[in-house]
């Protein structure tokens, strides 16, 4: 197989890579690519499965993955592998800067704007979140008794997967946990406004575990520039 033109490989995105990356590791069909990327990338990297399918074509189309014809019983599957071209292009990738952490999460911004609605409303968000990462630390439990018995897919790769899986158990224990102390703290106010609060909210400032600036700064603290940065520097588009 040729390798693929450079300007073909600057349009990869990270959904890109992350499908090379689950080829690199064993052979899927579409359908187990979907499966795992559920199961594994849903968190990290939310994409809908349908993007999973289009991906698989691309690739196949710029000869990064090679597709063939097999039987289950009679019914037939195709089956995605890497090709050498494939693995290159993941190698340089993987050669290039990581882009800084980042999230989305709705509720954040729900949060930020909960006087424009009502208390009842910024309540049963919070507790949505709080349902929603007690159902994920469940799965994270599923999946950490299915390596303990040696039946996952990637068995072999245990020493990755277990580093992973204890980053999501470790983020969504903290989610749990801010959602429950943040709903602990609304739920005894009266209503959403101001009055009588700002102390309060001084007084959880003054005993967040960040750090003292190291200087004082002139005018809005603002985060980072790292992202943009990165991204000047590395290759392809983030997607």
């Amino acid at each position: 197989m040729s390798r693929p033109r450079r300007e073909s490989r600057q349009h990869l995105t990270t959904t890109s890579y992350a499908v090379l990356a689950q080829l690199a590791l064993r052979p899927w069909s579409t359908y187990e690519l979907a499966r795992q990327r559920i199961r594994y990338f849903r968190y990290v990297w939310p994409r809908a499965e349908s993007a999973i399918y289009r991906e698989v074509k691309r690739l196949a189309v710029m000869g990064l993955i090679a597709a063939e014809r097999e039987y289950v019983g009679k019914r037939p599957r195709t089956v995605y592998s890497i090709t050498e071209a494939g693995r290159q292009v993941l190698r340089e990738w993987l050669a290039t800067p990581v882009s800084p952490f980042a999230m989305e999460f709705e509720a954040m911004i729900r949060l930020f704007i909960a006087p424009l609605g009502t208390k009842e409303q910024i309540v049963a968000a919070l507790q949505q979140v709080r349902i929603d990462a007690q159902d994920m630390l469940r799965f994270g439990g599923e999946v950490k008794q299915e390596f303990l018995e040696g039946r996952a897919a990637l068995q072999d790769q245990v020493y990755i997967r277990a580093l992973a899986v204890d980053f999501f158990v470790s983020l969504l224990r903290t989610v749990d946990s801010w959602a429950e102390r943040t709903l602990t703290e609304i739920e005894g106010w009266k209503d959403l406004s101001p009055n009588g609060k700002n102390e309060r909210g001084l007084e959880i400032f003054a005993n967040l575990p960040a750090p003292r600036p190291r200087q004082p700064t002139d005018g809005t603290p603002m985060p980072p520039r790292t992202q943009s940065r990165r991204r000047s520097s590395g290759s392809g588009t983030t997607r």
